[in-house]
This record gives C-alpha cells, sequence and structure tokens, in this order.
C-alpha cells in the first residue's frame, strides 16, 4: 500500500505516546480534495460576505425567508436531478428496471443510488442551516446565494468525480458540506 506525505497523529493509549500515521495515496488525495472545497468555500463566503451580491437593501424577516426559499430551489433541483438520473439508469436497464427491492443492482444504478443518498442527506442539512442563519441573525442573508452556488457547484463536482473514487469526489464533497457545517456553527454562535 502507497502512502502520501500527508500523516496524520493518534493518541496510542496503551503507551501515551502521539504517533503519526502515514496515509495512503487515496487518504492523501481525499484529504487534499477535502482541504481545496473548505478553501474555496471560504473565499467564496468571504466575498459574498463583502459584495453582497444578489442581495436586497432593505428586507424584513418575511422578505428574508421567502429569499431563502427561492435559492433553496436549487438545492431541490440537484436532488431532482439525482432522483431523475436514478429513475433513467433503471429505466434503461433491463437488470435495475424492477428496482431495487427486486434485484442486485448495476454498478451504473449502484453509483447513482449512492450519489441520491449522499445529495438527499446533504440537501437535508443545508436547507435547514439556511433557516437557522436567518432565523438567528436577519443580516446572514448575505451569505445565502455563495452558500447555495458552493453547494450547487459541490453537487456536480461529486457526481461527476463518484465513479473515479474518493480522491475525485472530495473537493465536491467539501464544497457542499463545509458551508453546511459553518452555517450550523455560525447559527449556534449567533444564539449565544
Amino acid at each position: 500500500m502507497g502512502r502520501g506525505p500527508w500523516g496524520f497523529r493518534k493518541l496510542d493509549f496503551f503507551t501515551g505516546w502521539i504517533k503519526t500515521m502515514p496515509l495512503s495515496i487515496k487518504q492523501d488525495g481525499t484529504a487534499k480534495g477535502m482541504a481545496a472545497g473548505g478553501a474555496i468555500s471560504i473565499v467564496v463566503i468571504a466575498m459574498q460576505w463583502y459584495f453582497k451580491f444578489f442581495i436586497p437593501t432593505d428586507f424584513s424577516y418575511v422578505d428574508a425567508v421567502m429569499f431563502v426559499c427561492k435559492w433553496d430551489s436549487f438545492c431541490f433541483l440537484c436532488l431532482l436531478a439525482a432522483i431523475a438520473r436514478v429513475a433513467t439508469a433503471r429505466f434503461f436497464s433491463p437488470q435495475d428496471i424492477d428496482g431495487s427491492g427486486l434485484t442486485a443492482p448495476t454498478r451504473e444504478v449502484s453509483i447513482d443510488r449512492a450519489v441520491l443518498q449522499n445529495t438527499l442527506e446533504q440537501v437535508i442539512l443545508a436547507v435547514g442551516s439556511y433557516f437557522s442563519l436567518i432565523a438567528t441573525r436577519k443580516e446572514n442573508l448575505d451569505i445565502i446565494p455563495a452558500l447555495v452556488f458552493l453547494f450547487v457547484v459541490g453537487r456536480v463536482l461529486f457526481w461527476v468525480g463518484y465513479s473515479k473514487g474518493a480522491s475525485h469526489r472530495a473537493c465536491g464533497f467539501g464544497l457542499t458540506f463545509y458551508p453546511t457545517v459553518f452555517s450550523i456553527l455560525f447559527s449556534i454562535l449567533c444564539l449565544i
């Protein structure tokens, strides 16, 4: 098994020593992809916070909720595309047409189902976090377009890279996941 230049630290509970564990090439590529996704997310969110693209100048809480609902449509579009992809792949595959409950899926449908499942999980977290952001402080509306942009780009990259392995989908996952984590943590911070 090959290893990349990165490692991670792990506490050995028996000896009390901290050891550096080498990462495999796949783990190294995945870590770099996730780091790239996180770094890009920070830059895009900061730019949106500063420039406030697509943000109304004066708005109430009702306007903020409506604004988030409109932008959430793009997240739901990603979910719709993933569902449509699974349905289409099943329709054109004699082995898969009866559905996963009755047959073993082909590789193509297995990949599409995995992308769909992950997209569903990400949509639930993302949409909920956007509403948490504006519920805690309506000025948080300023970053919603950036969060949705990152979500959509992240889902596309995740989908395209999925069949090539973890390191190829990592940046897409990071672009989707890290902004949502930021949204949740920032919402909690606004409550304090």
